[in-house]
């Protein structure tokens, strides 16, 4: 039996992107291996709606500020009187999971970003965490580079429900991370061509990123203006939302690409447009894994990224997938390119991809996450 069989996950996010969609899919595994699992987020937030509809229990915490010293006092006395152990996912909840830890609570922090780490952030949230799990080799180094001993750094990267076992804890379609069939896709196609007035017929590029500065979206867009001159049947369509949106929306009209790079905002279909893909493509300067180019190797999309963060740990150039150097928009639409023409080099990609699925199932990630919770409790 479990030293302590009760985790409190803390996220107080606005919005729900990767990261909540991550926690929601622990604990999904962790509750399947019998631990009791306890959602801390913003009342009436997305994530709070996601939780309660996959039957998690919810409690909701102002998080007034990154030290908000009245939710770290409420966490600490739930986490005193229920011996739980404090798991919090963002950098913003680690400062609230750092205070609850000095009443003695074990605390386990998550880091997902492979921005450089400040002295009070490595000190504080991170010093008094008994561990922070890093999601992949590249934060892990920035984490040491920043101050924090090596003993205190643990690598646990994402996943994804792989197989009907993985996609019933989750209460996910066992399709949903499958490559579709031939009707299947032309069938996504048919229902977006209708949404989106793209051609069919046409080859889609697409990207699933919210639209923040560090996924890159100009380099993108700079790609597919150079894509263009040499393939003019290509369309990209970019699915998110985010600050970047108005100022994205004007420079797809300054470059001439209105109608043929496509703003559609966030899918709720994010895997009926992955599945309808030809290219999947991530151009992000600062990435501390991707998830989302799990969810494209799972649906059978052929990927082009960067090298940025974390992603050659989820893309191996020339293996799974297509690499080339950050903010390199000339080498961007070459890989691109290569993936359109060549399509024997796209389908030997796709099926080395799916091939290696298997190291980023949910439980291997549920594993490595209870001897982390067990060590510290």
């Amino acid at each position: 039996m479990p030293r302590r069989s009760t985790l409190y996950h803390v996220d107080g996010e606005r919005g729900f992107r990767g990261g909540e969609r991550q926690l929601l899919y622990l604990a999904a595994a962790l509750r399947a291996n019998g631990r009791r699992n306890v959602v801390y987020c913003r009342a009436g937030r997305e994530l709070e709606a996601e939780a309660r509809r996959r039957g998690f229990e919810v409690r909701s915490l102002p998080f007034f500020c990154g030290l908000d010293l009245y939710s770290a006092a409420r966490l600490a006395a739930d986490a005193r009187r229920e011996d739980a152990v404090i798991h919090s996912h963002t950098g913003h909840a680690a400062g609230i999971g750092a205070l609850a830890s000095l009443a003695g609570v074990p605390f386990v922090a998550h880091r997902r970003v492979d921005f450089p780490v400040g002295a009070v952030a490595r000190v504080f949230k991170y010093g008094c965490a008994a561990k922070t799990v890093a999601v992949s080799s590249a934060i892990a180094r920035i984490l040491l580079a920043s101050g924090l001993p090596e003993e205190k750094i643990a690598v646990v990267p994402d996943g994804i429900p792989v197989g009907a076992e993985e996609n019933a804890w989750c209460q996910t379609d066992p399709g949903r991370y499958k490559p579709p069939t031939t009707e299947e896709r032309n069938q996504y196609r048919r229902i977006l061509s209708e949404e989106l007035r793209i051609d069919p017929a046409m080859t889609w590029i697409g990207n699933l990123a919210a639209l923040v500065p560090h996924k890159d979206h100009d380099t993108l867009l700079a790609a597919a203006v150079l894509v263009l001159f040499q393939r003019p049947n290509a369309r990209f369509i970019i699915a998110g939302r985010g600050p970047e949106e108005p100022r994205l929306a004007a420079a797809v009209e300054r470059l001439g690409l209105a109608g043929k790079a496509l703003l559609v905002g966030h899918r709720e279909d994010a895997a009926l447009l992955l599945k309808s893909l030809d290219v999947y493509v991530q151009s992000s300067w600062g990435e501390g894994m991707g998830s989302v180019l799990i969810e494209a190797a799972a649906c059978g999309v052929p990927r082009a990224a960067t090298t940025a963060g974390g992603i050659p740990e989820v893309v191996a150039d020339g293996e799974t997938g297509l690499l080339v150097e950050p903010r390199n928009p000339e080498a961007l639409a070459g890989a691109i390119v290569r993936l359109i023409d060549d399509r024997a080099l796209a389908k030997r990609l796709v099926e080395r991809g799916l091939s290696g699925l298997g190291r980023f199932g949910l439980k291997r990630m549920a594993a490595d996450m209870e001897k982390i919770y067990d060590a510290v409790a």
